[in-house]
């Protein structure tokens, strides 16, 4: 499994609705998703790959897509 370190952007909440539009709203837990995003924001984190997909991880849940993060 591929790990990196990455700077997390500012405004994940928008950025991450502007990937997938109505995806928030949509889970019965949405708010676990931003409390998330909100607490990773401008932070630096480390990823982890699964299928060239990235995720935080401690979280492992939320996909993190390129326009979320830098690699450091």
């Amino acid at each position: 499994m591929k790990s990196v370190k990455a700077k997390m952007r500012d405004n994940l909440i928008a950025r991450y609705e502007e990937v997938l539009p109505g995806e928030i709203a949509a889970q019965e837990e949405g708010y676990k998703t931003i409390v998330f995003l909100k607490s990773i924001e401008n932070r630096e984190v480390a990823l982890v790959f699964t299928a060239g997909d990235a995720f935080e991880k401690n979280d492992n849940n939320t996909w993190l897509p390129d326009c979320l993060w830098d690699a450091v």
